[in-house]
């Protein structure tokens, strides 16, 4: 092992290998599982998400070629480029056999589950499956889009994640579901504005019209931040909480403000959501 290797810290090694992230989405579930008043789920669906989620970050930073790579997750994150460039096949097969493992998971919960991890690799290879290409935009690079794809993303997720555990709450949704799915989505969609503001100068060299290269880092992050408030407002009004839980929920947006000065908001984002919730469902 380097020098340079030894210095990096945990968290930051983490962020890299897409730990985090991964963790987000089980939190975003698993704070729509909190406002529906909903039972901790099993673990086949904790590892569903977890492994669906960490499959789909690792392909969304390696690619399914080096060919296909994108010069501007090089310029924004080099060290995490240079990992992935090094052990690009490995990562690869990873993320394959990851996915695999979430279609078996999947059927022990619902036999439709198991066909969302190839939707979720194809819907990643379109979104983002190769390098930027000048009048070609992939979807990501479509104007204020970005950050919109990826809350949708994750709110279909956790709609068919919530229909094969129940298909009448999804079938028949009342007024308390759509209020937390709307919530979720404002949230998800927030953090996703916050995250984009770490890339707003890559994005702007290769084309992505991400909402911080159209807008400006300030007015994204007063954007992302209204959109978390009133996410978490949804939240509130579609649940019943107590005293504590209130407090954890707000405690979601309270803990994005320092990310206005801060130059590694992702980390940030990204890791703050599943201890809280699970805070959250312990004290319920």
């Amino acid at each position: 092992m380097t020098a340079r290797a030894r210095s990096i810290p945990i968290y930051q090694r983490a962020s890299e290998l897409a730990l985090w992230p991964a963790c987000y989405t089980l939190g975003v579930y698993l704070l729509g599982v909190l406002g529906l008043g909903l039972p901790s789920p099993g673990w086949a669906t904790v590892l569903y998400l977890l492994l669906i989620a960490h499959g789909c970050y690792l392909l969304d930073r390696v690619k399914l070629s080096d060919a296909r790579q994108d010069p501007a997750d090089a310029i924004a994150l080099p060290d995490r480029a240079l990992l992935y460039a090094q052990h690009a096949r490995a990562i690869r097969a990873v993320l394959l056999l990851e996915l695999c493992i979430a279609s078996i998971t999947g059927w022990l919960i619902s036999p439709a589950l198991s066909l969302i991890p190839l939707a979720a690799l194809l819907g990643v290879q379109i979104y983002a499956g190769r390098g930027a290409t000048p009048g070609k935009p992939r979807f990501k690079d479509l104007p204020a889009l970005k950050s919109f794809f990826i809350s949708s993303a994750h709110l279909a997720l956790v709609v068919a994640v919530l229909w094969g555990n129940d298909h009448r709450l999804i079938e028949h949704p009342s007024s308390v579901v759509l209020l937390s799915l709307i919530g979720l989505w404002l949230i998800v969609s927030g953090d996703a504005i916050l995250c984009d503001i770490d890339d707003h100068e890559s994005d702007a060299l290769y084309g992505t019209r991400s909402l911080p290269v159209l807008v400006g880092a300030r007015f994204s992050w007063m954007s992302a931040q209204g959109l978390l408030l009133i996410g978490c407002v949804m939240l509130l009004l579609g649940g019943a909480y107590g005293p504590l839980q209130l407090i954890l929920i707000a405690s979601i947006f309270v803990c994005t403000l320092p990310t206005l000065r801060r130059k590694n908001r992702r980390d940030l984002v990204d890791a703050r959501l599943l201890p809280l919730v699970l805070l959250a469902l312990m004290m319920r």
